[in-house]
């Protein structure tokens, strides 16, 4: 008795992790396309900022949702106020440092005229989020 109790609590508890697995495969395959809002960032008069955006799609780590996800920056205020009125990312430049944080190669400009050159770090672990350092200024822009 105890033998067949042990496979009925072992067989549902199988169809219980196939059922999570297939979950979660489902929700990677179809994430959303629509950016959730960012937030805006303190004043201050360095135009070259990190802000922070929220990530638009859920755990899909391929390559497109990777600079679909840093893609989602626009419209980001910098610390400058300016905002992020275009950002253009390179696909073939995706990698990914470790486990839940990938980097893209990004060039984004701002409403100042300002134009820059850096990295998106894209963090698909937890709430997902994207950070943006700027490593070259192409453009200052009206901005400097």
């Amino acid at each position: 008795m105890r033998k067949v109790f042990g496979l009925i609590i072992w067989g549902i508890g199988a169809v219980v992790v196939v059922l999570i697995v297939f979950a979660a495969l489902s929700r990677t395959s179809s994430g959303s396309g629509s950016p959730a809002a960012p937030p805006s960032s303190a004043p201050s008069s360095e135009p070259s900022s990190a802000p922070v955006a929220a990530a638009s799609s859920g755990p899909c780590t391929a390559k497109a949702c990777i600079v679909a996800d840093a893609e989602g920056l626009k419209g980001t205020v910098a610390k400058d106020n300016a905002v992020m009125t275009k950002v253009t990312c390179k696909q073939s430049t995706v990698k990914k440092v470790v486990a839940g944080t990938w980097t893209v190669h990004c060039t984004i400009t701002y409403s100042d005229g300002m134009v820059a050159r850096g990295i998106a770090s894209v963090l698909t672990a937890g709430q997902g989020e994207v950070d943006w350092e700027p490593t070259t200024i192409v453009d200052y822009g009206s901005g400097g």
